[in-house]
């Protein structure tokens, strides 16, 4: 605890001294809560609270107001202390806690009487409503929270890859420890957790049967199964029996029905479990009375969907739609089935690889033959245990499982030999990321990307020391080339920025040369490539378009550098830096925008 001399708890009292002053003023006497009374909200860590009697329709109804140490930073809790039983209500926890605002909601901290005031006004506009029945719907709108209040099973975590829509239809289990898979098909399913948890014996990798039960609308808190029996119910309510009786016939230990339905703001998931019953001294309580072989269908259905309680899970979605933009990114679809081809898995391909994949690209091919060392580990999305190894298939793995639904291919190979493969690696990409920074390699690139007729969007990237500067260059037409902005040798016509002092430094090894800089400037330049890759995937940069990215003048001159003349030439009003210049790819090219 801090010392009541400590500025932060000074600013607390004084806080709550200024609150109790107004209350004075307008002739407010609140009851101070006691620490017995404070304890009703354990928890909370409430440090001082107030009880106020209020007149709502019906009778008096008390309120509480509490604040935790960090008042008024932390906003003041409302508290309803005369409540129906929970989830009669919504917005009212289980301890009578109000949920009055979204937790985005900030309040004053110069004037906490202000926010106090403002919480205990909304209080009462919300009890009010929710006395006339005014506020029952918002049990459907919100449905996750509410579901969630009343799990119950254990800490089963259900992870859905599921498309959340009609119809209902038989769905593929995987269960796990701790965690659940459910998915459309065993194809789906094995693919993710080759993916999630690629050290799970193949042996211990079955699938069981399990139902996706559609209903016509979200559950209120009275219709939440609460036995296997109401599970069959709804289910029949919806027209899917006949999945539940046909994963009765199986008898499982535990049979999966996902409830999906659609709600005001998107599909919602919920789940509900319902355990066979236990065999108890050689007893079946499924087969009692008949030969285990000869029970009847009714009879086992009727006996597994009986009384006994049902668990009840929460659904986090992992399906690419979700994942990638919660239902709302409208490029996800056309991303989902895009292959882009990363060739250089370094400081640039490495996160422009993470990037695209967390944008929603469905498939990767990933192209490096070098290793990873300890030196690049700083500026790298590869950490220390991926030291010496290949970085092409650490970084597939990386991305696997980070997203298991994104298939990943690796060669650790030369670009150059796979460009001369008879049975083209690289056929039906949907973009290249060329991120290798290597004029031999490139050149070949672009003399193998005209032959193929340009039909491949590719997108060139490449950072100037210190990353003061760094280029994304986009080619996908014939006409265009790489060669076009660049000389015999594969250096660049427009150079951004000139050095007093040669900037490249060395490692005592052979040949061992690096550009000084680091990864928070480097995320500049990462962000610049993948979002030119990004356009070209969804055709929104015009082939032959040249991105520069220009660091600060400020950096760029602590550095030891200054900006070319050629880059004054063509972009006079962005030298203060900080931007990204946009022109055409060339040695004569004009600048498009700033």
């Amino acid at each position: 605890m801090l010392e009541k001399s400590h500025p932060l708890v000074e600013r607390f009292d004084t806080a709550v001294a200024a609150v109790e002053a107004r209350w004075e003023e307008l002739g407010l006497q609140p009851h101070r809560l006691d620490r017995k009374e404070l304890a009703a909200y354990c928890g909370r860590t409430a440090e001082k609270g107030w009880r106020f009697a209020a007149d709502f329709p019906g009778g008096l109804r008390r309120l509480d107001v509490i604040v935790t140490a960090g008042f008024p930073s932390t906003p003041a809790r409302i508290a309803l202390v005369d409540r129906p039983p929970f989830l009669t209500w919504p917005h009212v926890e289980k301890d009578g806690v109000l949920c009055l605002f979204p937790d985005t909601t900030t309040m004053s901290v110069d004037d906490p009487y202000d926010g106090v005031a403002s919480l205990l006004s909304e209080a009462f506009t919300m009890v009010g409503a929710a006395i006339r029945g005014e506020l029952d719907g918002d049990f459907r709108t919100e449905f996750l929270t509410y579901w969630h209040h009343v799990e119950r099973g254990g800490d089963r975590t259900v992870l859905s890859l599921l498309d959340p829509s009609p119809p209902s239809r038989p769905v593929r289990v995987w269960e796990g420890v701790s965690q659940t898979v459910v998915a459309e098909h065993n194809e789906q399913l094995r693919a993710w957790l080759h993916n999630a948890a690629p050290k799970v014996a193949a042996s211990k990798i079955k699938f069981r049967a399990g139902a996706f039960v559609w209903l016509d609308r979200v559950l209120m808190p009275p219709e939440y199964p609460s036995s296997a029996k109401d599970v069959y119910a709804l289910a029949e309510r919806a027209g899917g029996a006949d999945l539940l009786d046909e994963l009765a016939r199986d008898t499982l230990p535990h049979t999966f029905v996902l409830f999906g339905a659609l709600a005001e703001a998107g599909p919602v998931l919920a789940t509900a479990v319902v355990n066979r019953p236990a065999v108890i001294r050689g007893r079946d309580p499924l087969s009692a009375g008949f030969r285990p072989s000869a029970v009847p269908e009714h009879v086992v259905r009727a006996r597994l969907f009986g009384g006994a309680p049902c668990d009840r899970n929460s659904v986090e979605r992992v399906d690419p739609a979700w994942i990638h933009g919660r239902d709302r990114d409208a490029r996800v679809p056309r991303l989902r089935y895009a292959t882009v081809a990363v060739l250089g898995c370094g400081s640039v391909g490495a996160p422009v690889a993470h990037a695209l994949a967390r944008s929603g690209v469905g498939k990767f091919i990933l192209i490096d033959k070098q290793l990873l060392k300890s030196a690049n580990v700083g500026r790298h999305t590869l950490g220390v245990q991926s030291i010496d190894d290949p970085k092409a298939p650490a970084l597939a793995h990386q991305l696997r499982a980070a997203l298991p639904h994104v298939e990943v291919v690796h060669h650790v190979s030369e670009v150059q030999e796979l460009l001369l493969r008879a049975d083209d690696p690289l056929a039906g990409v949907d973009l290249i990321v060329s991120a290798m920074g290597d004029w031999p390699a490139e050149s070949l690139l672009d003399e193998w990307h005209a032959a193929q007729g340009r039909r491949v969007p590719i997108v060139y990237g490449w950072t100037e020391p210190y990353a003061a500067a760094a280029h994304a260059i986009a080619i996908s037409a014939p006409g265009d080339s790489l060669r076009a902005g660049l000389d015999a040798y594969g250096s660049p016509h427009l150079v951004a920025v000139r050095w007093a002092q040669d900037p490249r430094r060395y490692e005592p090894a052979c040949g061992a040369a690096f550009d000084p800089y680091g990864p928070v400037e480097l995320g500049f330049v990462t962000s610049m490539v993948a979002q030119a890759a990004l356009d070209g995937l969804l055709g929104q940069v015009r082939s032959g378009t040249h991105r520069m990215w220009l660091a600060r003048r400020a950096a760029v001159e602590a550095a030891g550098g200054t900006w070319s003349d050629e880059l004054r030439a063509v972009a006079p009003n962005a030298l203060d830096g900080a931007t990204i210049v946009e022109r055409r790819w060339g040695r004569s090219a004009r600048i498009l925008a700033a």
